[in-house]
């Protein structure tokens, strides 16, 4: 009875040992690109000790041929059940954001779920499929050329308009001044419900499509603030239609509500 015991137990190790010995290696899976751009190729690194598992995730650069390493952690294999995290810095390195991959390994894939922390404070899901790469070598998607001035995208992301921009500080003093100013904030309304300025509008101009009929509804007699996430293509692109359409008062925060938020200005939900 004990021998036939110790039998099936080395048998079950021997069986989660294979398990972990399939996974060791490299793996790919792919994202699109933005607004239709060049789709990004993922690579996981991974070796499996027992029902452990370490290695890194190879997460591709703006130019999409070079990529930034990120260890995983909490690493685990049972029997066919794949999960571990991975800790990425946020915008200006202050924050820092877990992602939780999990799936079943079934031969040659894995197929599962990646949740990442949202824009609102809810969890975002999305499917996983990563396959096998038998190639030994980092597979990388096609490069992107990056013209100065823009990002990734092709979205224009430096102020070349007459109109200024203002530290978190110098855009207070702007605000407490002018009371009747429109604090313009052009981010996608779950951004703007996860934290905004007190007073401000949220006029979304993140739609390529849609974003100068957005901005075509405002008075132009009044003076504006305008913000955007980082301060970069949705604030450009609302300076620009400001200064081709004859707005004459504006100014922009600098770095966007990011750099309010660092600057520990006051912000309401």
């Amino acid at each position: 009875m004990k021998r036939s015991l110790l039998t099936a137990t080395l048998t079950l190790i021997t069986i989660a040992a294979s398990y972990a010995e399939d996974i060791n290696g490299l793996w790919k899976w792919t994202t699109p690109g933005q607004n239709g751009g060049l789709e990004r190729i993922f690579n996981l690194r991974v070796k499996a000790d027992s029902n452990l598992l370490t290695g890194t995730i190879l997460s591709p650069q703006r130019t999409n041929d070079a990529f930034t390493e990120f260890a995983i952690k909490d690493g685990r294999i049972n029997g066919h059940d794949v999960s571990f995290n991975v800790a990425r810095p946020g915008r200006r390195g202050i924050n820092v954001f877990v992602t939780r991959y999990s799936g079943k390994l079934n031969g040659d894939k894995i197929e599962g779920k990646i949740e990442s922390p949202g824009r609102n404070g809810k969890t975002q899901s999305v499917d996983w499929k990563a396959e096998r790469n038998t190639t030994g070598q980092l597979i990388a998607g096609s490069r992107i050329v990056i013209k100065p001035g823009y990002n990734e995208a092709g979205q224009k992301i430096v102020n070349e308009t007459h109109f200024k921009e203002l530290t978190a500080d110098e855009t207070e003093k702007y605000i407490a001044e002018h009371p009747d100013a429109v604090i313009l904030d052009t981010r996608a309304p779950d951004e703007f419900a996860s934290g905004h300025i007190p007073n401000s509008q949220n006029h979304d101009l993140t739609n390529e499509a849609t974003y100068k009929d957005v901005l075509a509804k405002l008075d132009k007699s009044k003076w504006y603030v305008v913000l955007s996430a980082g301060g970069h293509y949705r604030t450009v692109r609302a300076l620009e239609y400001f200064e081709a359409n004859g707005f004459p008062h504006a100014v922009a925060l600098k770095g966007g509500f990011s750099a309010w938020e660092d600057a520990g200005k006051p912000s309401v939900k």
